[in-house]
């Protein structure tokens, strides 16, 4: 089985601890697409994004930037040229972010992802040659799947709603992202507001079946 299509089916993934006591955040890989298939994003700066500090750039400007495979029209640029680090902002997102997951264009040793909490403080940091190192290939073209992979983060444990903005940036070269997906787990409250509404409607279910057995004919 080809890498592509055992990343596809399995996922690559090894579980990366965090800097917070009992906790961890899981990393999977899985080479990208040139027609993106993956979860629909939330963010794919193709709508006003003021979430991102960054430049938002397209196509390819050589020595500057590459679009990345799967990218559909705008994405996010970060570089000498362009201005880095800069940050993704995603502490608008309602509930607890449980899992993250991006294209990664062109990776380059050069490319630093940080995930920072509500105080800015970093509590996960993943390199392009970590990502190069856990399965992403080097030494191929930047245009291919590989290397132009969905990156997924997840969290577990104590990590779990603590991430709230990413910070991207890179030394040498560019760092490109897009289509940013999100999983999120409903606050306690939304739950609690969830469960009260569904007891309701069963309730309403309930009494509605009495009144039409009362009402029947004998």
């Amino acid at each position: 089985m080809s890498l592509k299509n055992f990343a596809k089916a399995a996922g690559l993934g090894a579980l990366l601890c965090s800097t917070s006591a009992n906790a961890a955040i899981v990393l999977s890989y899985a080479p990208g697409d040139a027609v993106y298939s993956g979860v629909a994003p939330v963010i794919d700066f193709d709508t006003p994004t003021p979430e991102f500090t960054g430049a938002i750039v397209s196509g390819t400007v050589s020595g500057e930037f590459t679009e990345p495979l799967g990218a559909s029209g705008n994405y996010g640029a970060v570089g000498p040229l362009l201005g880095s680090p800069e940050t993704l902002d995603l502490s608008g997102i309602p509930g607890d972010l449980a899992a993250i997951s991006f294209i990664w264009g062109s990776v380059d040793f050069n490319n630093v992802l940080n995930v920072l909490d509500a105080s800015d403080s970093v509590i996960f940091s993943l390199t392009g040659k970590q990502l190069l190192d856990f399965g992403a290939p080097g030494g191929l073209p930047y245009t291919t799947e590989e290397l132009n992979p969905i990156v997924t983060l997840s969290f577990t444990d104590g990590d779990l709603g603590s991430a709230k903005k990413l910070q991207f940036s890179s030394e040498k070269n560019s760092f490109e992202f897009d289509n940013f997906a999100v999983n999120a787990v409903p606050e306690p409250a939304t739950w609690a507001f969830m469960i009260f509404g569904f007891g309701a409607i069963g309730t309403a279910m309930r009494r509605r079946r009495s009144s039409k057995v009362a009402l029947a004919p004998a």
